[in-house]
C-alpha cells in the first residue's frame, strides 16, 4: 500500500484542548476512542493529540477574557504542531474564549454549540431548557445558536444557577458528585417540572457525573456525545491528502 492511498483514507488528527476540567476531558477521550472502535472495529483507536490546561490557571484568568482567548490560542498552536488539523474543545464554557479559532483557517474547528443545534434541530426540537455554569448559561452564545435554529432556549432562576455554580465548582470539577450537587439535582428537577420542561441541555461536560447519581425525568441532551460525533464526522470528512499533512497509517 502506497503512503498517499493508505493517508486517502485516513482521518485527520482530532486536537483537543482539555483540563478544564480533568473529568469531562476524560470523557471525551474515551468516547471518541469508543466511537472509532465501534466503526472501524478490531484494535481501532482515535487518532488524537490532546493539551490538558491547568483548571487553576484559566479559571484564574477567567474575568479577563484576553488572557484566556491567549492560553486558548497557544494550546491550539501547540496542537497543530503536533498534526492536528481538526480541533475540539472539551469544555461548553471553553467555548466562550474561542472567538479567533472560530476564524481560524489553520485547523477546522468544532464548535459545541453548532453541533448541539445540528443534533436538536435533526431530531425536532423546538423548546430546551440549558443547564450549566451560569457564565455559560447568561452568554448569547447557545441562545443565538440555537435561537438561529428555531430553537427556543431557557434557563433557571439565578439563584438556582448560583447554587448549580456551587456544585460544579465545589465538588463536580474534582470528579465528586456529593450531597450540594444531589440538593440542587433536586431544585431543579422541581422547578423544571413546574414549567413544563421536556428537553434538558446539559451544557456543562461535569453534568454527567451528577445525572449518573441523580437521574433527571426530562429527555436530555448531553453535548459531549454530541460534540464527540460531530468532530469525528470532521475529521472523517476531509482526510489528509497533502504530502506536509501528517499520516498516522503504515505504508
Amino acid at each position: 500500500m502506497t503512503r498517499a492511498s493508505s493517508c486517502a483514507r485516513a482521518p485527520r488528527r482530532i486536537g483537543l484542548i482539555g483540563g478544564i476540567g480533568w473529568p469531562s476531558t476524560r470523557d471525551y477521550y474515551e468516547r471518541l476512542n469508543r466511537l472509532v472502535g465501534e466503526r472501524r472495529g478490531g484494535l481501532a483507536s482515535a487518532d488524537l493529540a490532546l493539551r490538558s490546561l491547568d483548571f487553576a490557571q484559566v479559571y484564574a484568568a477567567a474575568d479577563t477574557p484576553g488572557r484566556v482567548e491567549a492560553i486558548m490560542r497557544q494550546a491550539a498552536d501547540d496542537l497543530h504542531a503536533a498534526g492536528a488539523r481538526v480541533l475540539g474543545v472539551c469544555s461548553n464554557t471553553g467555548h466562550l474564549f474561542c472567538g479567533e479559532l472560530r476564524a481560524s483557517t489553520a485547523m477546522r474547528f468544532v464548535p459545541v454549540d453548532a453541533a448541539l443545534a445540528d443534533h436538536l434541530r435533526t431530531h425536532g426540537v423546538t423548546d430546551a431548557w440549558l443547564l450549566g455554569v451560569r457564565r455559560t448559561l447568561v452568554h448569547p452564545m447557545f441562545h443565538d445558536t440555537l435561537n438561529a435554529a428555531g430553537i427556543r432556549t431557557r434557563i433557571p432562576s439565578e439563584p438556582v444557577m448560583q447554587r448549580l455554580d456551587e456544585a460544579i465548582f465545589g465538588e463536580l470539577e474534582r470528579g465528586e458528585a456529593g450531597p450540594r450537587t444531589l440538593a440542587v439535582l433536586d431544585e431543579i428537577e422541581a422547578a423544571f417540572r413546574a414549567e413544563g420542561a421536556r428537553d434538558v441541555v446539559l451544557a456543562c461536560t461535569e453534568l454527567p457525573l451528577a445525572i449518573a447519581r441523580r437521574p433527571l425525568p426530562f429527555r436530555l441532551w448531553d453535548t459531549v456525545p454530541i460534540h464527540c460525533e460531530a468532530l469525528l464526522a470532521a475529521a472523517e470528512a476531509d482526510p489528509p491528502q497533502d504530502d506536509d499533512e501528517p499520516c498516522s497509517r503504515p505504508t
